[in-house]
């Protein structure tokens, strides 16, 4: 049973279950060779939750690219966002967490760069491209008093150009090289290893539904917004 293993053994089984470890308060590399039983006890867990939160972490909540083409501009852009924060919030912090108990690696200055530039991409990107896209949804849904005056800002804003801009974008390169020559040694390691390499799988994949789903989507919005109010300015 579960509960009688050791969270080595646990650990060892399923990297994932190191990051539902953790986030219900449990360091797993600090208490090794403690049953999981033990664990529950000494910290008061409900053994039900802890089941729940290793089934949580260890289901894909990934969308299907064919599911996804059929969501509208403003939902994938919620998609995205929600992505966004399970980024910064939860994956990001698990592994600076992890990297700074396993120094022998030389991994901080390289994970701490890529964290601060990923995090102002991100924010950029929210603050420019969906902002825009926004506006754009609104005036199409003639929600929008004066769409001239709405889209002033955005005068010198191409959403192609950010399309070709992002798709050459490779954050994780130098961390991926880095992580490739690593032969992990201890159990920490091993967790940072993989789930590294789970994060750059997970963030190619968001690049793809970015650049062939969401990006797509925008520019055909913006085309036709522009279109309209071509149409309704030669009326007037």
């Amino acid at each position: 049973m579960v509960f009688d293993r050791t969270l080595t053994q646990i650990v060892d089984e399923n990297y994932v279950y190191a990051r539902a470890l953790h986030y219900l308060g449990i360091s797993f590399f600090e208490e090794q060779e403690k049953s999981l039983r033990e664990i529950c006890f000494e910290k008061k867990l409900n053994e039900e939750k802890v089941i729940k939160s290793f089934y949580d972490f260890d289901s894909p909540h990934r969308i299907s690219f064919g599911e996804l083409k059929t969501y509208p501009v403003t939902l994938l852009m919620e998609y995205l966002r929600h992505a966004h924060y399970q980024f910064i919030k939860e994956r990001l912090p698990f592994i600076t967490y992890i990297a700074k108990n396993c120094e022998s690696i030389g991994f901080n200055e390289l994970l701490s760069e890529f964290v601060e530039d990923f995090i102002k991409h991100i924010y950029e990107e929210e603050d420019s491209v969906f902002r825009y896209v926004k506006v754009l949804r609104n005036i199409k849904k003639g929600v929008v008093a004066n769409p001239m005056k709405e889209l002033i800002p955005y005068r010198k804003f191409s959403l192609k150009h950010e399309m070709d801009h992002h798709d050459g974008d490779d954050e994780m390169k130098a961390i991926r090289s880095l992580i490739e020559s690593i032969v992990p040694v201890t159990l920490k390691e091993r967790v940072l290893v993989n789930e590294v390499k789970a994060l750059d799988r997970e963030l190619l994949y968001h690049a793809e539904i970015e650049n062939k789903i969401f990006f797509p989507k925008a520019i055909e919005l913006e085309s036709e917004v522009n279109n309209h109010l071509k149409s309704f300015s030669r009326l007037n």
